[in-house]
């Protein structure tokens, strides 16, 4: 029904009226997956997911085949319009937070990934 078309979103009735051709063996929350599957001619609609609902994540697809085979990336185009952001002045940054970043950036005045980490980590901590 839906041969050769591209650009389509499919609604949930779509995947409740078609059953999967193949799935992962296990839905884990694991940083890969991969089958080997050996399908007939067709045309297949590839749908990779996270472990968590809503949640974005990279994927890889790897497809060999006999002939020449087309592929298609269906992806919805996300477009924000985010204010501008306020630049403040020295002058306008509160000296108790001045001293606090002083005191947690150490001597080289920056404040690394894993230093924010720790931060967060800490912050959050003493709110549970």
């Amino acid at each position: 029904q839906l041969e050769g078309q591209s650009g389509l979103h499919l609604k949930r009735e779509f995947f409740l009226a078609n059953a999967s051709r193949a799935r992962s063996e296990q839905f884990i929350n694991l940083r890969e997956v991969s089958a080997r599957l050996r399908l007939p001619p067709g045309e297949y609609l590839v749908v990779p997911s996270t472990f968590e609902p809503d949640r974005e994540g990279d994927f890889v697809l790897r497809v060999f085949s006999e002939k020449r085979a087309g592929t298609e990336e269906m992806d919805d185009r996300i477009q924000a319009t985010l204010p501008d952001e306020k630049v403040l002045s020295e002058g306008e940054i509160d000296e108790n937070f001045k001293q606090l970043f002083k005191q947690l950036a150490g001597p080289d005045m920056e404040i690394s990934v894993a230093e924010l980490q720790t931060i967060l980590n800490r912050i959050i901590g003493k709110r549970e």
